[in-house]
């Protein structure tokens, strides 16, 4: 009886074994569907970062160029502004001048 114990016990052994190894299977095929969609996650993100590195790149240069342009209307500005301040300094001195008597 006792051999017969023991294969019975050897047997309920291994059944428990195998169950676990075909669980141990599933949940690794789990894992591994999960890690693959992980990847392609990841493969994504990257994309997108380079994507968005471009973007800002793009962005940078629009910036610099509408800053050159609004310099560029401003530097008009400023230009128009100090010749109408140089032509009313000259109608003033020519003012005077003629008040005083030079001609």
């Amino acid at each position: 009886m006792a051999l017969e114990e023991k294969l019975r016990s050897m047997e309920i052994s291994l059944t428990k074994v195998e169950e676990r190894a075909k669980s141990n299977t599933k949940r690794i095929d789990e894992i591994d569907t999960i890690l693959k969609e992980n990847n392609n996650l990841i493969g994504a993100i990257k994309e997108l970062a380079v994507e968005t590195k471009y973007m800002r790149a793009d962005l940078n240069e629009t910036i610099q160029r509408l800053a050159k342009l609004e310099n560029k209307e401003a530097d008009k500005w400023d230009k128009f502004k100090w010749i109408a301040l140089a032509g009313l300094i000259t109608v003033f001195i020519g003012f005077i001048a003629t008040e005083i008597g030079l001609q």
